[in-house]
């Protein structure tokens, strides 16, 4: 049916509900919102009319419509209803119409309404709509007027902190803590010191996590809730940010249970945390300044973490840029790190996958280069490059262009690459990817010089490996618990 012919039903009353919704679908589109408007020629009576549909369902979708239209004139015909709305499963609706609107004519009532809400102990059987318009409404608010951001402050206190770095190479993280006592555990590594700058600029582990001095949390999720509530966790972040007003947090869940039942868990437990400590704690799905994670062990029980995003974040600072194919900078710290020993100092280094630059500049910091070329056919990756490399206060020599067209004056002492992964390509194509890698490899290195790749695929490395003599595995290095991905060092 045409957007036309539907208003027309809608305007004759013919299954309003049913014609909403569809609408409401066909809304998604840009072209069928232009279309619309151009229908209704400025006029939104139709819709704001439905407002006011004894159909609670009606209403909803006249709301949703009107946000989809995107026409700020209607944020006052959609506040006031929400106002008047007696349906709580309705409300949270009106609030996402208007998330799609500029808001700020009706600001103040907003975060009346929203404090008014923080206060509020619904019935247990309110409980689920009620967190759906509190979670709607504090989204809305954050686009108004963002939550209060705090600054960790208590630097030089003694702290105790988990930095996760996978299964396999906890000892090259512990070996740079300088400062404080450090244990290895199965996945990381457990460090007590007084000198935490120094520990977050290791630019090795993945994730800092500070562990609460309660190490059990009920599996229940009120009783979960009442427990962190009865933690430090609050004293903690007191004391770590020097301020006792409230912070906005998210929840996450390690858990075998399945998805929907964690996503209700998270839900349930993240109200009954905000009850339990009296708003001190609230609820963001979005602009949150911590997390808490709960992993759960054998016994159905949970061990709680923090992490905060309260740090000013300074080991990868210079990464201000990247793409979707783009290495995660700890990968790229680590896997310089372990190749370390094998690199050439004062090397001319080639990276012909360099993407925004990220392998090239942890590879320097390892192990100063002499001088550094990177080759990227994506233009827009080369462009945020330079911006990357100009912040890191590196040199860079970047080149839009295909590595296997790369032409140059002299040869390379070493390649430095994350080998790009297969994406839309065939095996056989991958296959024949590998093999004029290697051929062009031959063409742009120095004899002894190295190869140092990164790669998920093992199985044509070793292939090119057997088919090229004069290439020499030198080392291989596991580099993630499910062994898919490795490092490879090469002398050719």
């Amino acid at each position: 049916m045409k957007i036309e012919e539907r208003v027309a039903c809608l305007k004759e009353g013919q299954e309003p509900r049913k014609n909403l919704i569809e609408l409401k679908q066909e809304l998604k589109d840009e072209a069928a919102r232009r279309e619309l408007l151009a229908v209704l020629q400025g006029d939104y009576s139709l819709f704001t009319g439905l407002l006011e549909d004894p159909e609670p369902k009606v209403r909803k979708n006249a709301a949703l419509v009107l946000g989809r239209l995107k026409q700020d004139e209607n944020v006052e015909t959609l506040y006031q209803a929400y106002e008047r709305e007696k349906q709580l499963f309705v409300r949270s609706d009106y609030l996402k119409a208007l998330a799609q609107l500029d808001c700020s004519v009706c600001k103040t009532q907003l975060q009346n309404r929203l404090m008014e809400l923080e206060k509020y102990h619904p019935a247990v059987e309110e409980e689920k709509h009620f967190r759906e318009e509190l979670a709607a409404l504090r989204k809305l608010v954050g686009g108004v007027t963002a939550c209060t951001r705090h600054y960790f402050q208590a630097y030089d206190r003694a702290w105790e902190v988990i930095l996760t770095t996978g299964k396999q190479y906890q000892k090259i993280t512990a070996e740079q803590v300088s400062e404080g006592k450090v244990t290895i555990l199965k996945s990381g590594v457990r460090v007590y010191t007084s000198h935490l700058k120094s520990v977050l600029g290791i630019p090795t582990y993945r994730e800092m996590l500070f562990p609460l001095e309660k190490k059990k949390i009920p599996g229940d999720f009120k009783e979960a809730a009442k427990a962190l509530a009865e933690s430090d966790l609050l004293d903690f972040l007191h004391k770590a940010h020097g301020a006792d007003d409230d912070f906005y947090f998210r929840m996450s869940l390690q858990s075998p249970r399945p998805l929907d039942q964690r996503s209700l868990f998270i839900k349930k437990c993240s109200y009954a945390l905000e009850q339990e400590t009296g708003g001190k704690l609230k609820n963001s799905a979005s602009d949150y300044e911590l997390e808490i994670r709960l992993i759960e062990n054998r016994d159905g029980e949970f061990l709680p973490l923090v992490k905060l995003y309260t740090f000013r974040e300074e080991r990868f600072s210079y990464r201000k840029n990247m793409v979707a194919a783009s290495i995660k900078p700890e990968q790229a710290a680590l896997i310089a790190r372990l190749a370390k020993p094998y690199m050439i100092k004062q090397a001319q280094v080639l990276d012909p996958f360099c993407g925004v630059g990220t392998m090239l500049i942890e590879r320097d910091k390892a192990c100063r280069t002499n001088v550094m070329y990177g080759i990227d056919i994506f233009g827009e990756a080369i462009a945020k490059a330079h911006e990357n490399t100009a912040l890191a206060k590196k040199e860079v020599y970047y080149i839009n262009r295909d590595f296997f067209e790369f032409k140059h004056s002299y040869l390379f002492d070493e390649i430095f690459t994350n080998m790009p992964e297969r994406g839309k390509r065939s095996r056989t194509e991958q296959d024949e990817f590998y093999a004029a890698f290697f051929e062009k490899a031959k063409e742009v290195l120095e004899k002894q010089g190295r190869i140092i790749m990164y790669s998920n695929e093992k199985n044509y490395v070793k292939k090119q490996l057997r088919l090229h003599k004069e290439f020499t595995l030198l080392r291989e290095f596991p580099m993630d618990e499910k062994d898919n991905y490795y490092l490879f060092v090469i002398s050719y």
